[in-house]
């Protein structure tokens, strides 16, 4: 299921909390935008981390330099996700996956201002990149670009690690995003700047969620109904009973519906292929 993330991006740091607040129970990811972690430092971290725990966090500290360095002490005050510009050298890039990897956290790479993206895409994915940022900036919006060119391309590579996409993303463009590939969508003014941001919280993510399931796993179910028919009709010519096709059915579509990546899918699929080859094996044996 791919997962929301909302931009808090005041320099305020009440009115931050306090829109953390009112969205954090709406979103799966509070992101303290990098003007924000500027000016209210890390003790704006430590606050949102003792008021959320059900909320991962996300860091944008955007590092240019010193990635090990700087990033460790956000991820030890409690960060889930820190960001590292992919302009950066890339020992800086190993820096942030490194220290993220040390405490089991991720290091996202955004794609900000990078020439060559699907080259820098494919050298940080194998560094251990657990994120690929395509990050359309304020900037650029108001020259009227949108990233869904750099989405399509990022996820094209296939590398395994996640995408996240910002950039003027809003309820009307929220699936199509997912559908494009994103396994993270990043809203900010679309949350903050309505007149209820709750609502709007509430709004995307139940589009963005929805999407997931049905760009996801959902779209194994024919796969899932097909393997279980087939488990069904070994089973009884095999002498089975139908009690035991169902058991093994009913686990492939659990694993099925519930895998929210790529590796997941391909476990489920893996599973149905191999107990459908186990029982055409039993009823040729006999």
């Amino acid at each position: 299921m791919a997962q929301t993330q909302m931009a808090l991006d005041s320099l305020d740091f009440d009115a931050t909390v306090a829109l953390a607040a009112k969205v954090a129970p709406h979103v799966d990811i509070l992101e303290i935008g990098t003007p924000c972690i500027k000016h209210n430092g890390i003790e704006l971290l430590k606050t949102l981390r003792a008021k959320f725990p059900n909320n991962k966090i996300l860091v944008d500290l955007k590092t240019m330099d010193a990635g090990f360095y700087e990033a460790e002490p956000f991820y030890k005050a409690g960060a889930d996700i820190c960001t590292v510009l992919g302009t950066a050298d890339i020992g800086t890039i190993k820096g942030v996956i490194d220290v993220a990897n040390k405490y089991g956290k991720m290091a996202q790479v955004d794609l900000i201002n990078v020439k060559d993206k699907k080259a820098r895409t494919l050298e940080v994915a194998k560094l251990g990149a657990h994120i690929i940022g395509v990050h359309t900036g304020l900037d650029q919006q108001a020259a009227g670009q949108t990233p869904f060119t750099d989405l399509a391309m990022v996820t094209s590579l296939n590398t395994g690690a996640k995408v996240s996409v910002a950039g003027g993303v809003k309820a009307a463009t929220a699936a199509q995003v997912v559908e494009a590939g994103a396994d993270i969508v990043v809203a900010g003014a679309a949350i903050y700047g309505a007149a209820d941001p709750a609502a709007s919280a509430a709004e995307i993510t139940g589009i963005v969620h929805g999407s997931g399931a049905s760009a996801g796993g959902m779209k194994w179910l024919p796969w899932v109904i097909i393997a279980g028919a087939v488990l069904l009709g070994l089973y009884l010519l095999n002498g089975g009973s139908a009690d035991e096709a169902a058991a093994d059915a009913a686990a492939v579509t659990e694993q099925a519906v519930e895998a929210t990546d790529a590796a997941a899918m391909e476990d489920a699929t893996e599973m149905a292929t191999e107990a459908t080859d186990e029982a055409a094996d039993a009823a040729s044996a006999e």
